[in-house]
């Protein structure tokens, strides 16, 4: 009777070991798939170039020089802005803040991750091309629109001028005032506009144009 207690007390401790290898190789696994989650992952090449000339415009526009270097490190992968300094050779300083200002103009997206050791947030950058031709396309045509209705009144209304340089004013606005400026009171003659209208014709074309070729 001994016996067979010593038996099964021999197989408990068996068993009992068997556990302990399994729930540690069960918790390194669990370790390894947590560090895992902060792991840069690779990007999708995106339709639109970075080479079209107005996601190129508007790096330049944006960052200077340094704008389209650092929107090319992180084209095909996710990077965090110390990796992106190490690759380029731009100071960490400088990459942080054109990561700033192509993220405010939807060049540049970021993903958050905590790391579990440490607590604290890891961003990992990447460049989006077509949300910002979308953005840029939004809004030169908000900006189309804006022309559109400024020619339409140049076009239908009746300004006047003083000799002064003062801002100019409407004929009803110039009649409430006897024909006299609001601003210095000097006499307000017809204001020839048309040179204003050939500008905001030419402007509105351009724009056109450019939204036909984005």
């Amino acid at each position: 009777m001994a016996k067979a207690a010593s038996k099964r007390t021999e197989k408990t401790k068996k068993k009992s070991k068997e556990e302990k290898k399994q729930v540690k190789k069960t918790g390194a696994a669990s370790a390894k798939k947590a560090r895992s989650k902060v792991q840069p992952v690779k990007v999708e090449a995106k339709t639109v170039p970075l080479e079209n000339p107005t996601i190129y415009e508007l790096l330049h526009q944006i960052a200077g020089e340094h704008g389209y270097t650092v929107a090319k490190a992180i084209v095909s992968e996710e990077l965090t802005d110390e990796e992106i300094a190490k690759r380029t050779g731009i100071r960490l300083n400088l990459v942080r803040r054109i990561l700033y200002d192509l993220y405010d103009n939807r060049v540049v997206s970021y993903r958050r991750v905590r790391d579990e050791n440490s607590g604290w947030y890891i961003y990992y950058w990447k460049v989006d091309p077509e949300r910002a031709l979308a953005y840029v396309k939004t809004n030169r045509q908000l900006l189309l629109q804006r022309l559109e209705e400024q020619l339409e009144k140049e076009k239908n209304t009746i300004y006047f001028s003083c000799s002064n340089g003062c801002p100019k004013v409407t004929l009803e606005e110039a009649s409430e005032n006897d024909f006299k400026c609001p601003k210095c009171k000097g006499k307000l003659e017809p204001y020839d506009n048309s040179a204003i209208i050939v500008s905001l014709e030419r402007r509105i074309q351009a724009l056109r144009e450019q939204l036909t070729q984005a």
